[in-house]
C-alpha cells in the first residue's frame, strides 16, 4: 500500500513526507502552511492513511532565525563563546504556546528510506521544531545545500557505534549544524572541540 500511495501524491505533500522522513524529526503546521500551503489539506487524509501522525505540544513561540549565532570554519578565529552564549540564554523570554506538530509515520519513514515514528522527547519540543526552522530557511535561501542535509536519526543509523554525540545535522560532508538551546559557554566550548577534533566546520543558529 505504500508504494501505491506515493505514486499518487502530489509534488508538495511528497516533499513534505520527504522532508519529515529524511530531513527533520518534527514540523509544526505553521512551519508548513508557510512552506506547502496546498499540503495542508491533505494533512488528514495523510492521517488517515498512517502516513504521519498530528499531536500538539506546549513550545516557546518560533524565533526569528535569519542568521547563525557561530558561524566557524577550521580557518577562522576562535568564536567570542561568552558573547554567544549570552545570545543563546537571553532569547527564550517567552512563555510556552500550544503548537500543533506533524510528524512522519513509521510506514512513511520505510517508503523514503528514512526515520519515522518517534515522538520527541518533552525536552526536544522546541529544539526540533526550530531545528526545523533552520532547515527550512536552508531551503529557501540554499537549496542546494538543503539537498545535503543530514538529520540526527540518519546520522545515527549510518553510525558503527551508537554512543557519543550526534551533531542535530551535517550539511555537506564537512558542515555541522546546531540549533543552540540555552547552551552556557563550557557547552559552546565542548561542542566547538568535537568538531575540531573531526574536522568540521560548523554553524550555531
Amino acid at each position: 500500500m505504500p508504494f501505491e500511495v506515493e505514486c499518487f501524491l502530489p509534488d508538495d505533500v511528497r516533499e513534505l513526507l520527504a522532508v519529515l522522513a529524511l530531513r527533520v524529526r518534527v514540523l509544526s503546521v505553521l512551519q508548513i502552511a508557510r512552506t506547502w500551503p496546498k499540503a495542508i489539506a491533505a494533512l488528514k487524509r495523510l492521517e488517515a492513511q498512517a502516513l504521519v501522525l498530528s499531536f500538539t505540544v506546549v513550545a516557546h513561540p518560533e524565533l526569528p532565525l535569519n542568521e547563525p549565532i557561530i558561524r566557524w570554519t577550521k580557518s577562522g578565529d576562535l568564536p567570542d563563546f561568552g558573547q554567544a552564549s549570552y545570545r543563546l540564554r537571553s532569547r527564550w523570554n517567552l512563555p510556552g504556546v500550544p503548537t500543533k506538530c506533524v510528524i512522519a509515520s513509521r510506514a512513511a519513514g520505510r517508503m523514503f528510506g528514512g526515520h519515522g515514528g518517534r515522538y520527541p522527547r518533552e525536552s526536544e519540543e522546541t529544539h526540533d521544531i526550530h531545528l526545523s526552522a533552520v532547515y527550512l530557511r536552508f531551503r529557501s535561501m540554499s537549496p542546494e545545500a538543503a539537498s545535503t542535509w543530514i538529520h540526527e536519526e540518519e546520522i545515527k543509523k549510518e553510525r558503527k557505534q551508537r554512543k557519543g554525540k550526534l551533531p542535530d545535522a551535517l550539511v555537506g560532508k564537512d558542515r555541522v549544524v546546531e540549533f543552540g538551546g540555552a547552551y552556557k559557554k563550557e557547552k559552546l566550548i565542548r561542542f566547538h572541540k568535537f568538531c575540531v577534533a573531526r574536522g568540521f566546520d560548523y554553524e550555531v543558529w
